[in-house]
């Protein structure tokens, strides 16, 4: 905004939009390359993807939330393959794909200097265009980093001349012909921990910079394609929105097109992308969710504590020793501080145990991850639309309804499926149809509505009828649309 005139009258300056020429010139640069990415022929196409490594060690390289990022850089290499883009030497599978990026230089630094490979980009090369950026920006970086030569990712390569070798930094990136996979650069936290340790303001070190620099001006990529959620970028320093040539995001990124799969169920932290690194967001499906069950100690627990109240009003030294058994395992398997138990093994930790369990069984869990481009099936897929429909959408009326609260309504169970005490005794009514369904003790309220979920599974695979006109309602809303 700026002063348009001063009105005389009102005693104050009459306010307007001026135009700033570096935002336009921004904003057209940025316009060209996306038509300059849709003109371009598939086969001299260079996209670039880049995977995460977050926190910075290799047991966490190429995270992406809810997202196999591996597989999904595999599966969309076989598309571009199909349709003409070059990228000769491409790994076969992701297992074949993290070797290669292993084997080479990543953000781990005590391993980093055993490692060979990657790309290389001479110190010079990188000046050139360091000394583009805005003095503000360098300032900054200088005054937390140093100069360029100083960064712990500097290295030598090459042959000798004048009895020096090239300068350079050793990236984390690999080149298959016109399509590259990159790690992530680190922010700097791994670099000074204790120093940098969740500061906002951290301005990235050179390296990282120099990651993006050889990606936009050595290889001249067209789109750069963050993989999953999320990466670093577009929380480094600078403006929330509406970004100058001095924030960070803007800095190390340019006018590049930037595409990002990103997971549904954040749009909040997607904006966050958008806003700041001109992403232009591509959505994916959450992982397939199922219902988390019970295991181990934890079932054995849940069979021990049915017998339990079985056993209340018939035989009291049975009790005694089923509390025992309790007691004993649930100090073994650590869940006497999980819950918050006396270790008394009284009554009311009983309760509170039993209720524990019955809502753990019930919790929604992720069931492996998702993979770009392809959608789950059979069981993932029967168990996703499940868990999609378990809550009521939109108006919440007809198909819109829970699909669970349907069943249990047509079966005419006074129940809430989405509210109810887990361990609170069921006592009827037992219908046959979910009755049969499962040889398990239907004691409590989370043993009725484990028999409507798996009654659910069974109408959607096919083997049982909808009870009633509610639950026909919400199944065919599944069936047409979701």
């Amino acid at each position: 905004k700026g002063e348009s005139f001063f009105d005389n009258v009102t005693e104050c300056s009459i306010t307007t939009y001026r135009a700033r020429g570096d935002r336009i010139a921004f904003v057209s640069s940025l316009t060209k390359n996306w038509c300059a990415l849709r003109q371009v022929k598939n086969q001299y196409c260079k996209p670039a993807f880049i995977m995460a490594n977050y926190p910075n060690k290799d047991g966490r390289l190429a995270n992406g939330v809810g997202l196999d990022t591996p597989e999904s850089i595999i599966t969309i290499s076989k598309e571009l393959n199909k349709a003409g883009f070059k990228l000769d030497g491409f790994p076969n599978s992701s297992a074949e794909l993290m070797r290669k990026l292993t084997s080479g230089p990543t953000n781990w630094l005590p391993d980093r200097a055993k490692k060979t490979g990657g790309e290389f980009y001479p110190l010079k090369n990188y000046l050139e265009e360091y000394k583009k950026l805005p003095y503000e920006f360098r300032s900054k970086i200088e005054d937390r980093w140093g100069s360029p030569e100083d960064d712990p990712f500097m290295m030598s390569r090459g042959k000798k001349v004048q009895n020096r070798k090239t300068k350079g930094f050793a990236l984390s990136i690999h080149r298959f012909n016109n399509v590259i996979v990159g790690l992530q650069p680190a922010r700097g936290y791994n670099i000074d921990a204790k120093e940098t340790y969740h500061n906002p303001d951290l301005m990235p070190p050179h390296n990282y910079i120099a990651f993006y620099f050889w990606i936009r001006f050595e290889f001249k990529a067209h789109a750069i394609v963050h993989m999953g959620k999320h990466g670093n970028l577009e929380w480094l320093p600078g403006k929330s929105l509406a970004l100058s040539n001095s924030c960070t995001p803007e800095a190390v990124l340019g006018p590049t097109p930037h595409i990002y799969p990103f997971i549904v169920n954040d749009p909040g932290e997607g904006t966050q992308a958008k806003r700041r690194s001109q992403a232009v967001i591509i959505d994916h499906l959450t992982p397939p969710m199922a219902r988390a069950e019970t295991y181990g100690a934890l079932r054995e627990l849940e069979g021990l504590i049915d017998e339990y109240y079985e056993a209340y009003s018939i035989d009291q030294r049975r009790v005694k020793i089923l509390r025992k058994e309790i007691l004993s395992l649930t100090g073994s398997s650590g869940l006497i501080d999980d819950v918050g138990l006396s270790g008394k093994g009284d009554e009311g930790d009983l309760a509170k145990l039993d209720a524990y369990l019955c809502d753990l069984k019930e919790a929604q869990i992720r069931d492996g991850l998702h993979i770009f481009g392809l959608s789950p099936t059979g069981n993932l897929a029967r168990d996703l639309v499940i868990s999609l429909t378990r809550l009521p959408r939109n108006d919440g009326l007809k198909g819109n309804s829970s699909l669970t609260q349907a069943i249990a309504n047509d079966f005419q169970l006074s129940l809430n499926t989405l509210d109810a005490n887990m361990s609170q005794s069921w006592k009827g009514p037992f219908p046959s149809e979910l009755k049969d369904i499962s040889d398990n003790k239907w004691r409590s309220f989370g043993d009725t509505i484990e028999r409507i979920e798996i009654f659910a599974q069974k109408l959607l695979d096919g083997g049982s009828k909808p009870p009633g006109n509610e639950t026909a309602d919400v199944l065919e809303k599944i069936k047409s649309e979701v």
